[in-house]
């Protein structure tokens, strides 16, 4: 009994740190403001945590959320220059 309890407690010691790192390394580690202006971005989407209906919650958030990844898409599309027509800031 004593040998299984040993043998188990290594196993479990020698396991712990894969576990640690899967944590840290799945998941993005966000700053307090990131997470205030996602909150922000997500209020402003229409989503209010504080009036959930348990049958409609999970779809308000997606809704949101979809308006988010949205409004977000919009700020990071790169802009293009628009042609001049008149070739005054044309390099030769």
């Amino acid at each position: 009994m004593n040998r299984r309890l040993n043998l188990l407690v290594i196993a479990f010691g020698l396991s712990a740190p894969l576990f640690a790192s899967a944590q840290t390394s799945s998941t993005q580690a966000l700053s307090r403001e990131q997470v205030r202006q996602d909150m922000a971005d997500y209020e402003a989407a229409g989503y209010n945590p504080a009036r959930q209906n348990p049958r409609t919650w999970v779809d308000d958030a997606r809704a949101a959320s979809a308006r988010v990844m949205t409004a977000r898409a919009g700020r990071t599309q790169p802009q293009l220059a628009v042609n001049n027509a008149d070739g005054a800031s044309h390099c030769d």
